[in-house]
């Protein structure tokens, strides 16, 4: 009788590891293509970055251009590139926090 608890406790946790790596694929999958937008202090740059680090779009305001020298404009989008990558952490972490949340809720967590 011992053994098909056992057996039924193996399949159980097979089935939950399963559809956790599936959960994770498919969180994997919806961040690669997830967009967001970074900016730069004032808003003078912004960029729009994917779920993969990528970064897709580049836009300067006219006014930065002619306000900034090179190194200042270098500055202003490095800090938009910066937020835009926080902001795709941020969203990666709020995406996988019900699992990791459920993950320590079970019982032998």
């Amino acid at each position: 009788m011992e053994s098909i608890d056992f057996s039924t406790n193996v399949n159980a946790l097979m089935e939950r590891i399963h559809n956790q790596q599936a959960d994770i694929e498919r969180i994997q999958r919806e961040l690669e293509v997830m967009e967001v937008v970074g900016a730069s202090r004032d808003d003078e740059v912004r960029v729009t970055v994917r779920g993969n680090g990528q970064v897709v779009a580049v836009d300067i305001d006219d006014s930065a251009v002619r306000e900034n020298d090179a190194y200042e404009l270098g500055q202003l989008v490095k800090e938009a590139v910066n937020d835009g990558l926080r902001r795709v952490a941020e969203a990666g972490s709020a995406k996988f926090k019900p699992m990791i949340d459920a993950a320590q809720s079970e019982p032998g967590s």
